[in-house]
């Protein structure tokens, strides 16, 4: 699974996911047109518990800031 660039909420726990904290996944079932996507975080994908300091978080941050200037 991929590091989420957008916030969203866990479909595993309900918590509100900043970007870095989450994998994304696609929907299955969604119309080629329109995929649909979902957020699970990684405590709960893994068990791990996450801080600013790991490469994942730094580089998410990272790529969403660049998506807003775009």
């Amino acid at each position: 699974m991929a590091r989420n660039k957008y916030p969203g909420r866990c479909y595993c726990c309900g918590k509100w996911i900043e970007p870095g904290y989450g994998h994304f996944e696609r929907v299955r079932g969604a119309s080629p047109g329109q995929p649909k996507w979902r957020i699970k975080c990684v405590q709960c994908a893994s068990g791990r518990v996450l801080t600013d300091k790991d490469p994942g978080v730094i580089w998410a941050k990272k790529a969403a800031k660049e998506a807003r200037r775009v």
